[in-house]
């Protein structure tokens, strides 16, 4: 704030006397208005939405005034709005002027400055020395203002008190000034309100004056609407239904009030109506037609459009129900539906291909069963030229048939023709052509095609399928004779398929896929993550053979592999085994193939076949072998397999020099065990101490059932002490509360299998003869 002396002499100058009228000056302009901004924008907008300027007088105002003069003994006092180009005076007392431009306003100067502005001496202060209200009437000396402030922080204009002597105001009177101001923003703020009010007032008038109006009109609707109106809750009970519910169901209005909207709707069309209510409950609309009952017993079908509608008066969502008779139309459209069937059985349900052709040989129409020959949808048939799918070399026998028939009306006429499908597979068909003339400009041709394929092919089908199984039963002879399987059924593989590649591939580690034989002995053990070969992981995933004639234009391919093996065109066939899929065979070929003979496939089809029974074969025999040298009860290596695998450990220790421990282990008591609890409990307990032995040894530790209740322990890379800490940590971890008593010694280089193993059984006997549940070294 800027402010005088507070104790300067208050001297008046021989000036017009204080109490004269302030006219407006005619002088150059000597002050620039707040340049524009968006926070003076935003100002503006505050002060012309409380639509004061040039309003009459208020007393409310007229009385702050009056009172900011009383208390401040300045003879003008003024509440000023600061406009864009001016600023207005709401009230003022010893002025008759109503407004100044803003460029010479004391009152701008507060509101850019955003603070309050007390000017002692106006002459002596070089920002308003020039004002034309200060060189001329009203002769202004002092000034003070205090800022008009909005709940926002924008300032509207002060609240100011002028003297034309030199003046100044007390620490009281400034304070008493600051209250008047924000008497004058409450009178303000007390306005916005009024005005809010009668605006929303207003808004709510007018939004009740349309409701009715839309409740008029939507009631004058349903009531003479020829369809059937409904007003429903959400639970589906009728509120409201139009008249034209008697006319078109034959039901009293006053009956049908309060019943549920699926009171009258067909048992099996209920489905329908739950699923429109329900997507109006969650807002949208929906279509349905049902069969609803009529009072006379007799069904009728209504089309039923429900939508959500707003109650204001109950504050809820309603059903709105419009619903038509459409029971001609749904009755129409059944007799049409059953007429276009029976002509739809007799056109698609014949087995031959039937088609209809202009005299231009343009396809009009074709059947599912000729469709099915060319191996084209009919979409994609209709409107194409026959040529497009005749061998060029048997185009000529259409045109030449068409021409006999023309001079042989009413008969008809074979021709065999070599017929091109979509996919590229050439084949034969015999045609039988046929004149028809109904009314038309121009004749059709009709012709009812056989394909004879087979009739043609049989011979050589025959001898590839005699080569193919030949080729098949030589891989069941080589694998009876134990040859490997997988490199058995490559063989086959690339004689059936006459390929130059040949690939098994088998589930990998994890998301993989691993070849497990290959005509290329190198692949053979590769690994592919699922990510690098994504057509074989889909074909996999599918269980569906899959045929590539271009290698190098199928997006999903990894064309990266495609180029190492020099894969020009590829085969996929799966290998089920119970519906499953174990395996899958690769075929490929360094040239394109445009067509794939179904001998082929289905040779490569019975090869996969024969390949699940090879693989199982193979599985099983790794099984058998497995099982020799494994105790069924534990599951734990028998003594076979403990002989194996000791041997095994004695000649690495000799190459080595590396020590290791053996150990034999016996279950304390188990003969008394299993007599108290039965050989069924006995053998869980056994099962058990396999599985608390094997917990408490490394990876590379060795544990077998030696016989009965005894174990065999084998330590690699283990010394004498070490040993014992091992063992103790198995005695300890025995389950149901039972002991056991373990021997053990380390391997002396001198000493046969047979001795070590009789050293280890000699410290076992020591420790049972000692008391059981201990660890013994043999020492």
């Amino acid at each position: 704030m800027e402010t005088g002396d507070a104790n300067a002499a208050q001297t008046p100058r021989e000036d017009p006397a204080p109490s004269a009228v302030l006219r407006a000056p005619t002088l150059p302009l000597q002050f620039t208005p707040a340049q524009s901004s968006a926070a003076e924008a935003n100002r503006l907008d505050e002060l012309h939405t409380l639509d004061i300027l040039d309003s009459p007088a208020e007393q409310g105002f007229d009385d702050l005034v009056a009172l900011a003069a009383q208390l401040t003994g300045c003879p003008i006092a003024l509440v000023t709005l600061v406009d864009a180009e001016r600023q207005w005076f709401k009230a003022k007392v010893g002025t008759d002027l109503c407004a100044t431009r803003r460029d010479v306003a004391f009152c701008d100067h507060v509101v850019r400055g955003r603070s309050e502005l007390e000017v002692p001496d106006a002459r002596l202060d070089p920002r308003f020395a020039g004002n034309p209200l200060v060189t001329g009437e009203p002769y202004v000396v002092f000034y003070a203002g205090f800022p008009i402030t909005t709940e926002t922080g924008a300032i509207l204009g002060t609240i100011c008190v002028i003297h034309s002597t030199e003046w100044s105001l007390s620490v009281q009177q400034r304070e008493q000034m600051r209250a008047l101001a924000r008497q004058v923003s409450s009178q303000l703020q007390l306005r916005r309100m009024t005005i809010d009010q009668a605006r929303e007032i207003e808004l709510r008038t007018a939004a009740q004056r349309q409701l009715a109006r839309s409740r008029s009109e939507y009631r004058l609707l349903a009531e003479n609407s020829g369809d059937v109106i409904a007003r429903c809750s959400l639970d589906g009970r009728i509120t409201y239904i139009s008249p034209s519910v008697s006319s078109v169901l034959g039901v009293d209005v006053t009956l049908e009030l309060d019943a549920n909207l699926l009171s009258r709707v067909h048992p099996d069309d209920r489905p329908r109506m739950r699923e429109a209510i329900e997507a109006v409950r969650q807002g949208d609309s929906q279509t349905c037609t049902v069969r609803v009952l009529a009072a006379d017993g007799i069904w009728h079908w209504l089309e039923c459009t429900l939508a959500p509608l707003y109650d204001p008066d109950r504050g809820e969502l309603e059903i709105h129900c419009a619903a038509r008779e459409v029971t001609e139309r749904v009755a129409s459209a059944a007799k049409i539906a059953r007429s276009e069937e029976r002509f739809r059985s007799i056109f698609h349900g014949s087995p031959m291909g039937i088609t209809l052709t202009d005299t231009e040989g343009r396809l009009l129409s074709a059947n599912p069963a000729m469709c099915r020959l060319l191996g084209v949808p009919e979409s994609e048939l209709v409107g194409r030229l026959r040529s497009e799918f005749v061998h060029p070399a048997d185009n000529r026998l259409h045109p030449e048939a068409m021409q006999e028939l023309r001079q042989r009306p009413g008969e008809s006429l074979e021709v065999l023709v070599r017929y091109r499908r979509f996919d590229g597979v050439l084949a034969w068909a015999s045609a039988w052509l046929s004149w028809i003339d109904d009314g038309e400009p121009e004749p059709h041709l009709l012709a009812h095609v056989f394909d004879v394929t087979d009739r043609h092919r049989a011979e050589q089908e025959l001898a590839d399928s005699q080569e193919n199984l030949a080729a098949i039963s030589r891989v069941t002879r080589r694998i009876l004779a134990g040859d490997d399987a997988r490199e058995a059924i490559i063989t086959a593989l690339i004689d059936i398929a006459g390929a130059e590649m040949a690939s098994l591939f088998e589930r990998g580690p994890g998301e993989s896929l691993m070849i497990t034989g290959c005509s290329e002995p190198r692949m053979v053990d590769t690994v592919y993550p699922e990510t690098e070969v994504k057509v074989t992981a889909a074909v996999w995933r599918e269980g569906e053979p899959l045929f590539i004639p271009r290698a190098a234009e199928h997006p999903g391919l990894n064309q990266q592999l495609a180029k190492m093996i020099g894969a020009k065109s590829l085969l996929y066939q799966p290998v089920r085994k119970a519906g499953e899929v174990i395996a899958l065979l690769s075929v490929s070929w360094d040239a394109e193939l445009t067509d794939l003979s179904d001998r082929r496939l289905l040779a490569v089809s019975l090869l996969a076949d024969e390949s699940a029974f090879a693989l199982e074969h193979d599985a099983l025999l790794r099984r058998y072998a497995d099982l020799a040298g494994t105790d069924p009860l534990t599951g734990l290596p028998n003594r076979r397999s403990w002989d194996e695998r000791l041997s095994v450990l004695v000649a690495a220790a000799r190459r080595s020099g590396e020590p290791f421990v053996v150990a034999v282990a016996d279950v304390d008591r188990f003969k008394a065990y299993n007599d108290a609890h039965g050989h069924l409990e006995g053998d869980v307990l056994l099962r058990e101490v396999a599985q608390a032995v094997k917990a408490e040894l490394r990876v590379v530790d060795v544990v077998a059932r030696w016989g009965g209740e005894e174990f065999a322990i084998a330590l690699p890379n283990c010394l004498d002490a070490d040993a014992f800490q091992v063992l103790e940590r198995v005695r300890l971890a025995m389950p149901r509360g039972q002991s056991i008593s373990i021997g053990y010694c380390e391997w002396d280089p001198a000493q046969s299998m047979p001795e070590l193993m009789n050293r280890a059984d000699s410290a076992l006997y020591e420790a049972k003869r000692s008391g059981r549940d201990r660890v013994i070294s043999a020492g």
